[in-house]
């Protein structure tokens, strides 16, 4: 038994595809396909977005800052940088918010499951943040 859950722990992987939701509707807003490079490091890119205002316009972050200005959401990297720490924590990278334009300092748990995380973006200490559940597409 205790091999198997050395196996879990060891096993942590964010790859995948993830749902956010959106905080007011509740809805599934964006799916974000989470990917591991070679050196271990994890990086998030907008897949689809699901609630787009007109289906003839393709959002863009107007508000993002450098190279990610006007970048069209499906595509754009929100998550850069991951790096897992400890059994199921993530951390040493950044998310980007693309409804206020802001990169910040960011922790990703991934939960028992293993098809939730609690990805939290913060300000100078990582208690003082907020967080985000995202869950894992089928």
């Amino acid at each position: 038994m205790l091999l198997f859950t050395a196996h879990l722990a060891w096993g942590a992987d964010l790859t995948g595809l993830w749902q956010e939701y959106d905080d007011d509707t509740g809805k599934v807003n964006v799916l974000i396909r989470i990917t591991k490079s070679p050196d271990g490091v994890y990086v998030g890119v907008v897949e689809k977005v699901l609630n787009k205002l007109s289906k003839n316009i393709d959002p863009v972050c107007t508000i993002c800052p450098g190279e990610m200005h006007n970048h069209t959401l499906v595509g754009l990297r929100i998550l850069s940088g991951m790096k897992h720490k400890t059994d199921n924590v993530f951390d040493g990278g950044e998310v980007l918010d693309p409804d206020d334009g802001r990169v910040y300092p960011c922790r990703i748990e991934l939960m028992d499951d293993g098809n939730s995380l609690q990805v939290t973006g913060y300000l100078a200490l990582a208690w003082i943040g907020q967080s985000e559940v995202w869950v894992r597409a089928k």
